[in-house]
């Protein structure tokens, strides 16, 4: 089944159901990943702002996608 079918045929299905708590249980299902109410407390800003000072400085090293890929490989034997 294509993406494009399957988005039709859910949108279909959540277009026909009208219990209030099983749309609010579609809709946490298909969100779950975000939280819009979520935000950062005051510690985790400072960390936040430790950290990128910290990298702009040079003082913390970044690494690549790339470069993390080829150490992961290695640690693993492959």
């Amino acid at each position: 089944m294509t993406r494009t079918v399957l988005k039709k045929k859910i949108h279909n299905c959540v277009d026909h159901i009208n219990d209030d708590k099983i749309l609010e249980a579609v809709y946490t299902l298909l969100n779950g990943h975000v939280n819009d109410d979520y935000e950062l407390s005051s510690d985790d800003l400072k960390i936040i702002n430790a950290r990128r000072k910290a990298i702009l400085s040079g003082e913390e090293k970044t690494y690549t996608v790339a470069e993390v890929k080829k150490k992961l490989l290695k640690n693993i034997g492959k």
